[in-house]
């Protein structure tokens, strides 16, 4: 038998602070392990704004004027509140929880999240493509919905400000990521603030100078300029 050459107080002693180190790595490992909570938003109450756009004409029109078919409408849950004039678009957790709505008034640009909404913590359509491995990155969801309907897998940032919980989540889930921003200081600087922060995993995709976003292209401009990352490496070189 091993013996140690101590007496029973020392191995004692030495047997709780073996004890003691292991219950700390253990709590450590369940710090680490602990996955990200969201709190779940009313998903009665997206449907229930969802069933209003599908049955008003004047978010139909709006919808329409952006570029949004009848399908992408159902697909993502688009809602329109009547009380506040918005078209209303539902954000979920990677793991597909719904945690809040993003609004967009139709008349004017104002912009308005339901409290408590943890934009900085997913991303719109993440829940979707999450398995895909090569995606369009946009500040806006219209932006990606508009990629998607002309085939190509998106996501939207839901602003110019990128968190670094999101970019851990692009890390994560994505081995080819295309950021498609704004034509403008604040798109230009959340493309070169991805690059930096993730390096050979992005691609900027530049649009053309004349137009701001990807909402000023028609669609068979928009599947044009997507289907230019069919051969990613083709384009780098070009």
């Amino acid at each position: 038998m091993f013996c140690s050459k101590r007496n029973y107080f020392e191995a004692m002693r030495l047997i709780h602070s073996k004890k003691e180190h292991e219950d700390i790595g253990r709590e450590l490992e369940k710090i680490l392990e602990k996955k990200e909570e969201y709190k779940e938003f009313d998903i009665e109450t997206v449907k229930r704004l969802n069933n209003t756009a599908l049955s008003s004409h004047r978010a139909a029109q709006y919808l329409k004027g952006r570029g949004i078919t009848k399908d992408s409408v159902e697909k993502y849950l688009i809602g329109y509140s009547e009380k506040q004039d918005m078209i209303t678009i539902p954000i979920f957790s990677p793991d597909g929880i719904c945690v809040g709505m993003v609004g967009r008034s139709i008349e004017g640009k104002e912009f308005k999240n339901t409290p408590g909404l943890p934009r900085s913590k997913t991303m719109f359509n993440i829940q979707r493509n999450k398995v895909a491995s090569k995606v369009f990155v946009v500040e806006s969801s219209f932006d990606a919905i508009r990629i998607e309907q002309v085939g190509g897998k998106a996501l939207a940032t839901l602003g110019s400000n990128i968190s670094r919980k999101q970019k851990d989540l692009l890390k994560k889930y994505f081995t080819s990521i295309i950021v498609v921003s704004d034509n403008d200081d604040a798109g230009r600087d959340m493309a070169e603030k991805l690059k930096m922060s993730l390096g050979n995993l992005v691609i900027e995709g530049r649009l053309p100078e004349s137009v701001k976003d990807v909402s000023d292209l028609d669609d068979e401009q928009l599947k044009t300029f997507i289907n230019k990352f069919n051969n990613e490496i083709q384009y780098i070189l070009n």
